[in-house]
């Protein structure tokens, strides 16, 4: 077998690793849920934005269901998609065939819902936000998923939220006037309603975004580990409100702002940093308050070698179409704009 071959499959072999590590068993906060996966299988038939075989219309239907997709292609939404007062569901976009399931134009709506798995699903282009998980809303999973050019944040958890996982993600930008747009990648907070707490974030990919890769602002209890966070515009990480937990063995690559890599307002709580890396020679392990990490749920936590190749290579829905294989490689690479280049 020459180089390039054993080089292909050796990328092959390590996304297909990285997949089953994330699929076989969610590790994180509420990744016990067996979300629908005992429930009746519903089967997706049409990329409509609604009718009969639609993905719409598969969550109007009973709670206690997994979804799956006898179709592959673009969902271009004309409204938000929403699970809203639902319970014991899964979308399984990994069941579809090639290119997968990609939700165009708008937001994936989560409220009021518990038991939710969303497994293997894109989200391009929403005009608002492009996940939203929020409202009372507890053990959800969003597992290797790709979301990305949102007009708001890419992934948003808010609101007396709690128990959510967020594992081997693609959460970025694509336009070339991504810093420009001010682009946010993920918000933990809470405005109004109790706060959000409990939130794995472990083995994503955040990358091109302006802010929040992720900002978390709510005095709730955080598990930031083994993600990969690279080439932010104002700052990459940033922690307030009373928000208090670990953040370890992460990778940071950047050349804005290298020193705001992790900002911490004088309002958080007691923060654990430990293994990170990044970037440049920066030690933001200096950074932490906390000598002993918070107990948390349980994630394989991996060496920060280790997890920059795992992520670089595995993160997001598989197979990848071309934005995040764009995404994911050197540093520079960037696609065409995806969407106008004002707004949505």
């Amino acid at each position: 077998m020459n180089r390039m071959k054993q080089s292909a499959w050796m990328v092959i072999l390590q996304a297909l690793m990285f997949s089953t590590l994330l699929h076989a068993g969610f590790e994180g906060f509420g990744s016990s849920t067996p979300g629908g996966n005992n429930g009746s299988l519903v089967k997706v038939t049409s990329l409509a934005d609604s009718g009969p075989g639609t993905l719409r219309e598969a969550l109007t239907k009973a709670n206690n269901q997994r979804i799956e997709f006898a179709v592959g292609g673009i969902i271009h939404l004309q409204k938000r998609l929403e699970i809203r007062g639902r319970s014991f569901i899964t979308i399984d976009g990994s069941t579809a065939p090639a290119p997968g399931i990609t939700l165009e134009r708008n937001s994936l709506y989560i409220r009021k819902s518990h038991d939710i798995i969303v497994n293997h699903i894109r989200v391009r282009n929403s005009i608002g936000d492009g996940i939203v998980v929020w409202d009372g809303s507890y053990n959800v999973v969003i597992n290797q998923c790709s979301v990305t050019n949102a007009a708001d944040e890419n992934i948003n958890i808010t609101e007396n939220t709690h128990s959510v996982t967020v594992s081997g993600c693609i959460i970025g930008d694509t336009r070339s006037d991504s810093f420009g747009f001010k682009t946010k990648g993920m918000l933990i907070a809470n405005f109004k309603n109790a706060p959000v707490s409990n939130v794995s974030i472990h083995h994503n990919l955040f990358i091109n975004q302006f802010q929040r890769s992720p900002q978390i602002s709510t005095a709730g209890l955080f598990d930031v580990r083994n993600n990969v966070i690279r080439d932010w515009g104002a700052y990459g990480v940033r922690i307030r409100n009373g928000a208090r937990g670990n953040i370890v063995n992460n990778f940071f690559s950047t050349n804005n702002n290298p020193q705001k890599a992790i900002i911490f307002e004088p309002d958080v709580g007691a923060l654990h940093v430990q293994g990170n890396q990044g970037p440049g020679s920066i030690d933001l392990n200096l950074l932490g308050t906390a000598s002993n990490a918070f107990p948390v749920a349980r994630v394989t936590t991996h060496s920060v070698t280790e997890v920059e190749q795992s992520v670089l290579k595995g993160a997001g829905v598989s197979p990848r179409d071309d934005i995040d294989t764009l995404l994911a490689g050197p540093p520079g690479l960037r696609l065409p704009p995806q969407s106008p280049t004002t707004r949505p």
